[in-house]
């Protein structure tokens, strides 16, 4: 068998494995959904199933057929490996004890985070550093988008001779949600503009239309403020992922650290052979930080 074959096999294994079928009994709320060669699978089997796989994104009553035939299928390649005696194979022995080993890393760091990262220390994070940060300053804005920078100064002209921002922001601009909103981008700070159209409007008050038209990578723009404030700090609810976030990766990185710190370790080179002494007595490396759930990518810049 070679590596990638038993890999995958593992692989498909371990996903059975993580799909357990229970013995049967009487519990109304666990009942039998299917048997295969007369073994029983319960609700819990498929429930557990859908809660580990991509099918979890749907309602489980609506992919409840891909469930069935999954928590099925995997009882039969399981049936059949233990006839092959697949688990006594010496590599497929060592995959599954690597896998093993990594449960419990995840288990032990995972239950080490879990006593850090509680709600008493996200309040405390919270009134220590993000309800102290300063607001940032705020712009409520619309915008005309056009293609070319004469367009754009006729509609200023249009705009001083009377006509209305917010009808031509419907009718000319060519920004495609112009024609519900008349060109209205909310409330921005100037981290979420390009900086040409940032810079341009932050110095302006509100009521006042851009002298000049602002060219940046997506055209012409013609600008109104409407409104400027300082926008309050987040609340707790909306930045409890990312003190969560930050906490775990702390904890992760003590742990760690700690675990280092008590250890007796030594390093070689990699082909076994005792590394330079300058290097074998370097302190361990930083701990790396545990993988935090949730995480967001940075918001996209607006027009």
């Amino acid at each position: 068998m070679t590596f990638s074959r038993l890999r995958a096999a593992a692989l498909t294994i371990a996903l059975i494995a993580a799909t357990p079928v229970f013995a049967a009994d009487s519990k109304s709320d666990d009942p039998v959904v299917a048997t295969v060669n007369g073994l029983p699978i319960h609700k819990s089997t498929l429930v557990e199933a859908y809660q580990h796989s991509r099918l979890s994104q749907a309602p489980i009553d609506a992919v409840y057929p891909q469930l069935l035939d999954y928590v099925i299928t995997s009882q039969l390649l399981l049936n059949e490996a233990k006839k092959s005696n697949l688990a006594e194979d010496p590599e497929v022995k060592a995959q599954v004890k690597l896998a093993q080993d990594n449960i419990l890393e995840q288990a032990y760091i995972e239950k080490k985070i879990a006593a850090a990262v509680t709600d008493a220390a996200i309040q405390k994070q919270y009134d220590e550093t993000i309800k102290k940060q300063p607001g940032k300053e705020e712009v409520h804005a619309r915008h005309i988008l056009l293609d070319n920078e004469a367009d754009a100064k006729k509609v200023i002209a249009d705009i001083k001779g009377g006509a209305k921002f917010e009808d031509i922001a419907k009718t000319k601009s060519k920004d495609p949600s112009a024609a519900q909103n008349a060109g209205d981008l909310g409330f921005f700070s100037k981290e979420d503009m390009v900086p040409e159209f940032a810079d341009a409007a932050f110095k302006m008050k509100p009521g006042e239309v851009s002298e000049t038209p602002i060219k940046t990578q997506f055209g012409w723009h013609v600008i109104q403020v409407l409104e400027r404030r300082t926008a309050p700090p987040p609340s707790l609810e909306d930045s409890k992922a990312q003190i969560s976030n930050e906490l775990r990766n702390n904890a992760a990185q003590t742990i760690i650290a700690g675990l280092q710190k008590d250890a007796t370790i030594q390093r070689f080179s990699i082909d076994g052979s005792p590394l330079p002494a300058e290097k074998a007595d370097d302190k361990a490396a930083p701990a790396a930080a545990a993988p935090a759930a949730g995480d967001k990518k940075p918001d996209e810049k607006k027009q």
